[in-house]
């Protein structure tokens, strides 16, 4: 019952309120331990069977007390008036906020710890109204202790990646354009930088792009440009045709230095799916030619509305989207004060589970939390967690790709004597776009490649990775679905063993790929599935796999 008033408390920095729910909670679990310790309840522990059941009850009123009396009012002393709903206002974090709150639960986190082990490690009950219990409890207390353990790196690492003590920390946003696709998302059309000092965030500039600059050189490997790209090095366009973000971070950074950018501590991809979804909580604005963006069209209207709006003036579509760019991180760093932080992390999180939100830190301790997070887009290199990659590239030199559509069915795992499992798998790739669209739209939308068969037809570059340990094997393209003179390259890259080919789609048509799966012996858990995000979440779905009995 003191929950609610206990959140209040924090959140406005009531102190009366807090320590009226925290005095309650003290005084009610005192009560009920001081209860559990009578002789009678020690009589009671001796008794056979049921004795256990009391002694789990004792326990739990013990630890329900070191809880609150060395964690919960510890960590309410020291953010006793701090208010946590300003963490973030008016575009600048809270750096000492968050300075406070890891270090009252880095004193706290030792007891949570403990607490969480004894609870877990309670015998089931005999007595149904004690097992309800330990039900509602030991779940939710696993639950908060381990949510408590992820958050600690990222609260210890925070306010230094904040540019705490008046450190500038300055990073590269690049905005991924989905409409025309690439491994991690899409073309790295507009560059920009943020900085923040103690906080507060500030941008570095218009935004703007560096594709196809002269004399720019990444530190590609031999591996990556015989096997992933052949200008992977040499032109920003492509350095993301590798799904591994990690080796992209390191690419961008250097082509913007190169570029007379300067060197920057971190490098952060977007989308529009990413940007619609902060639109969602904070709003929508208006763009300067009269387009309303929000968060139900932002997607639509940067990667497929503008280019029919504006039709084959490039530089028309770079002022628009730069323009756009700006007006957007304006707006959101504006109104990120009135969201629920809750809803921020899950969106957040969601876009990084998604692809549509990854970062790379130059710093190896912050790009480890990236990886805890599930930010880095780092590739999967862990037998026991097999992941396969499904990747997408565009060639058809254009912004078609927000008419694909990709679906991966992973089918029921089979164990083989060696101790592996083998799945089989389908991946279709659809070209939803009608003829009469294809028709209508600007070529800047149906493509300049020259194989195109007909203004309809889109053309890809597709990459399947087999998960760490593991192997991709039958591989077969459908009838029709290969660029002519295209053939099935079976290469390894990081480590892995890539299997890729080049097909086209014309208006309608689907290609599809079917292979087998076959992971590590150490692999403990089913095979799951990353993939190239689309610009229309709708037309992707992956349905993942169980393991057979």
């Amino acid at each position: 019952g003191q929950v609610d008033p206990l959140k209040e408390g924090l959140k406005t920095g009531d102190e009366a309120v807090l320590q009226s729910a925290v005095d309650t909670i003290v005084s009610e679990t005192d009560a009920i331990n001081g209860e559990l310790s009578k002789p009678v309840w020690s009589m009671a522990s001796l008794i056979p069977v049921i004795g256990e059941d009391v002694r789990s009850v004792q326990t739990l009123g013990s630890v329900a007390s070191d809880l609150v009396n060395e964690a919960l009012v510890p960590i309410a002393d020291d953010l006793a008036g701090l208010q946590l709903s300003s963490l973030f206002q008016d575009g600048v974090v809270n750096v000492s906020l968050i300075q406070e709150i890891s270090s009252s639960i880095d004193d706290a986190l030792p007891v949570i710890e403990s607490s969480v082990d004894t609870i877990s490690s309670l015998p089931e009950a005999h007595i149904p109204q004690l097992r309800e219990i330990l039900d509602r409890v030991q779940g939710p207390m696993k639950e908060a202790g381990g949510l408590l353990e992820q958050i600690q790196p990222a609260l210890d690492l925070l306010p230094q990646m904040l540019g705490a003590d008046g450190q500038t920390r300055t990073y590269l946003i690049i905005a991924q354009n989905n409409a025309e696709l690439r491994a991690t998302g899409g073309l790295p059309g507009s560059w920009g930088t943020i900085s923040v000092t103690d906080g507060a965030l500030s941008m570095g500039g218009d935004f703007h792009t560096v594709l196809h600059m002269e004399g720019l050189h990444a530190s590609a490997t031999p591996e990556e440009i015989s096997y992933i790209c052949a200008t992977i090095h040499t032109d920003p366009a492509q350095m993301n045709f590798t799904p591994d973000f990690v080796r992209v971070g390191t690419f961008a950074r250097e082509y913007w230095d190169q570029a007379g950018n300067g060197l920057v501590d971190g490098v952060i991809a977007i989308d529009p799916v990413f940007l619609q979804r902060l639109l969602s909580l904070t709003g929508g604005f208006t763009a300067p030619n009269g387009t309303v963006v929000d968060g139900t069209n932002a997607a639509s209207v940067l990667l497929n509305g503008a280019y029919k709006m504006i039709g084959d003036d490039g530089t028309a579509q770079d002022e628009f989207f730069a323009s756009v760019a700006a007006q957007a991180f304006d707006h959101v760093m504006s109104n990120l004060g009135s969201v629920g932080m809750t809803d921020l992390l899950d969106v957040i999180v969601r876009s990084g589970q998604d692809g549509r939100f990854l970062a790379w830190m130059v710093n190896e301790n912050e790009q480890k939390l990236m990886g805890q997070m599930g930010f880095s887009g780092a590739l999967g290199q862990d037998p026991a967690t097999p992941e396969l990659g499904v990747y997408l590239n565009d060639s058809t030199v254009s912004k078609i790709s927000w008419y694909a559509s990709t679906s991966t069915v992973v089918g029921e795992g089979v164990k083989n004597a060696d101790g592996t499992t083998s799945y089989d798998v389908k991946t279709t790739l659809t070209n939803t776009i009608t003829p009469e669209e294809a028709a209508s739209v600007p070529r800047y939308i149906s493509g300049y490649n020259e194989q195109k068969r007909d203004v309809t037809d889109m053309l890809v570059y597709v990459s399947m990775y087999a998960p760490a340990g593991g192997s991709i094997s039958d591989f077969s393209v459908s009838d029709g679905g290969l660029v002519d003179g295209a053939s099935i390259s079976n290469n390894t890259v990081y480590g892995l063993q890539v299997m890729g080919t080049y097909v086209h789609a014309r208006a309608g048509e689907t290609v599809t790929f079917t292979y087998r799966v076959t992971v590590s012996p150490e692999a403990t858990e089913p095979l799951s599935v990353r993939t190239t995000p689309l610009g229309q979440e709708g037309l992707m779905t992956v349905e993942a796999s169980r393991e057979s009995e």
